[in-house]
């Protein structure tokens, strides 16, 4: 027991030295933001109002509270600081490290092998992404609990071969509902674990042996089955708690998906795109196993698959499946390590499409971990054959999870800002629109305008019809002061694209820089109409009309409305607009609440340690004391 306990310790401990580095690592601006900087809620840390939204929130079309949760109590303590957040990260995959290796141990009793596939699955650099992308906080998270539930369900089931006494039977029932609660918290932590139930059926079948007939007997590797029975409907009915619960969630992830409309269509995403793409993403994952280089963060759906390539992929898939079926009876790890790998990559293998991704890293988190399991058991199961077979395996142990370090910390290296990321993500696929449009974002948050540009304008060559990559080309055109281009850019937008309100609101904001102001209202009362939320335009439209020096343009019951409006939706969390709001209050008439307003916005810019909007606020409060209004 002690030595398991070390080799645990030693474990996380190791691999959380693999992963330290993270605390110095920057935001990555490819959905980071969203949960950290740009989210009031999570910035706001543990308040009534975020621990509502943590539960009724959806995150880029996701729904996962416990994940949403966790954020927030990293914020209450450190705020947004990427660095912590990183850290938590990697302390959740230490301690999956050390889950995966106690649940193997107790069900299998071979140290030796479990803390071999426990060290290959965190230190592959398959794993980096996982941990080092703050927003996949949702990966580990679930994996911690799918852990959680796995080995409260093996107590059960080992339990129940002991003599059924009151107080085992209570632990057995408390066990049950343990291991049901776990399932839950992976879910809400990641919809991915709905394979969960599935693979309690594949431990019925190995290592736990409840799995026995006259021609079949599949126990664990020298160890007694932990009940034997014959298979039947009992091991399905007997979880069907979690069955319910894996239905339930594949309903709620489907309608939130649909909703938000990540999911690719099937008008535009056939049938067989989708079977070809999954076939090669099996084949893929099982080659970055074995050969885990040019990793990238964002993999390039291809334009077309080679009929010939996915025939011969499809035929290796099917060859490894008839092999571990004919190896059922001796070697059963092998059909379950395969059956865990085929069946708790479904979920994301590409047949349901969401986002643009042909493929991605964190998608093998779980996934792996049958196919190391069943490589790990047949070698061990032919190297015991051999005399000093410790000795004769240590060598290449040693070398294996030695060159999984040194690969996982160069990969981990890409990781500590956009740039670096993106850069690398260019140089293993350079067609990649989407590769060059992120490593943009990241020139452009460094303050390198003129490298963002250029990545901008190679992603509008190699996609010219997405349009989130036009806008950003045309807003940073506009920064950097290249006024007809920026224009003629969004009127093409426009043009293209005229029910999309975030093209009439950068236009507007364009027109109103060069002091084209009754253009600019135009197009923001355009913006609203077509989103009536649009915080920005409901800010920019209430300032011009309780500020603009012309009597016939002012409308200060209006301003107030929309300035209120937008100060609301952003739970007053913004400097500038609670400063619009002073100003409209001021149009309006209402001094009082003008000056209590801009006192809020100094507040808020002097605890924001913005000094510009301070100095702005503090004049614009004695003209508010002093009973006058504000004038652009």
């Amino acid at each position: 027991m002690r030595r398991n306990q070390f080799i645990a310790f030693a474990l996380a401990a190791i691999t959380l030295a693999l992963y330290w580095p993270v605390r110095g690592f920057d935001l990555v601006y490819w959905d980071d933001p969203q949960v950290l900087t740009d989210c009031p809620e999570v910035a706001a840390g543990l308040t009534w109002a975020s621990f509502k939204w943590a539960w009724t929130g959806v995150v880029i079309a996701n729904w996962h509270p416990v994940t949403n949760l966790s954020f927030l109590i990293v914020s209450q303590f450190f705020g947004t600081t990427p660095g912590a957040h990183h850290l938590v990260n990697a302390f959740i995959h230490a301690a999956n490290a050390a889950l995966l290796f106690w649940l193997l141990v107790q069900l299998t009793g071979a140290t030796g092998r479990s803390a071999l596939v426990a060290a290959i699955f965190a230190w592959h650099p398959l794993r980096v992404e996982s941990v080092a992308w703050i927003i996949e906080r949702k990966d580990v998270l679930c994996a911690f609990f799918f852990f959680l539930a796995l080995l409260a369900w093996a107590k059960r089931v080992m339990s129940d071969k002991l003599p059924v006494t009151r107080g085992r039977k209570f632990s057995s029932l408390v066990t049950h509902h343990s291991s049901l609660l776990f399932f839950a918290l992976a879910l809400l932590s990641k919809p991915m674990a709905v394979t969960l139930p599935f693979v309690l059926l594949l431990l019925d079948v190995w290592p736990l042996g409840r799995v026995a007939s006259g021609k079949l007997k599949l126990t664990n590797f020298g160890k007694p089955p932990a009940q034997p029975a014959t298979f039947n409907l009992q091991l399905i009915t007997e979880k069907w708690p979690f069955f319910a619960l894996m239905l339930l969630f594949c309903g709620a992830t489907y309608f939130i998906q649909h909703n938000y409309a990540a999911m690719t269509p099937w008008e535009k995403l056939g049938l067989a795109p989708r079977v070809q793409n999954s076939i090669a993403g099996y084949v893929a994952y099982l080659g970055q196993l074995f050969w885990p280089v040019n990793l990238a963060a964002i993999y390039p759906y291809p334009k077309s698959f080679d009929p010939a390539q996915t025939a011969m992929k499809a035929a290796l898939l099917l060859a490894i499946s008839a092999l571990v079926i004919l190896q059922l009876k001796r070697r059963p790890h092998l059909a379950v390590g395969w059956c865990w790998y085929l069946g708790t990559a479904l979920p994301v293998i590409g047949l349901v499409q969401v986002g643009e991704q042909s493929m991605a890293d964190r998608y093998t988190y779980l996934p792996l971990i049958g196919p190391v399991i069943a490589l790990v058991w047949t070698a061990a199961e032919f190297l015991k054959s051999t005399r000093r077979w410790k000795i004769i395996s240590a060598a290449p142990i040693i070398f294996i999870l030695s060159a999984l370090i040194i690969l996982s910390a160069r990969q981990l290296q890409c990781w500590r800002n956009t740039v670096e990321l993106f850069s690398h993500n260019v140089a293993v696929t350079p067609a990649n629109s989407s590769a060059h449009f992120t490593l943009g974002l990241g020139y452009e948050h460094a303050g390198d305008t003129n490298r963002a540009l250029i990545c901008y304008r190679v992603a509008k060559k190699i996609q010219p019809l997405d349009f989130q990559i036009r806008r950003n080309l045309a807003s940073l055109l506009g920064k950097a002061g290249h006024l007809a281009a920026a224009e003629t850019e969004y009127r093409s937008l426009v043009a293209d694209e005229p029910t999309h309100f975030q093209n009439h609101l950068g236009l507007a904001g364009l027109l109103g820089a060069q002091g084209r102001v009754d253009e600019s209202m135009v197009e923001l009362n355009e913006t609203l109409r077509l989103n009536p939320d649009a915080t920005d335009a409901l800010n920019n439209l209430a300032w011009a009309l309780a500020t603009d020096p012309r009597p016939e343009i002012r409308d200060g019951a209006r301003a107030v409305s929309l300035a209120q409006r937008a100060c609301e939706l952003t739970h007053f969390s913004k400097t500038m607009f609670i400063g619009t709001l002073a100003a409209a209050l001021a149009e309006a008439g209402r001094f009082e609440a003008a000056v209590a307003a801009a006192q809020t916005a100094c507040d808020l810019a002097a605890k924001n340690g913005d000094k510009d909007l301070l100095l702005r606020n503090r004049e614009l409060l004695e003209r508010y004391r002093a009973h006058q209004t504000a004038r652009e």
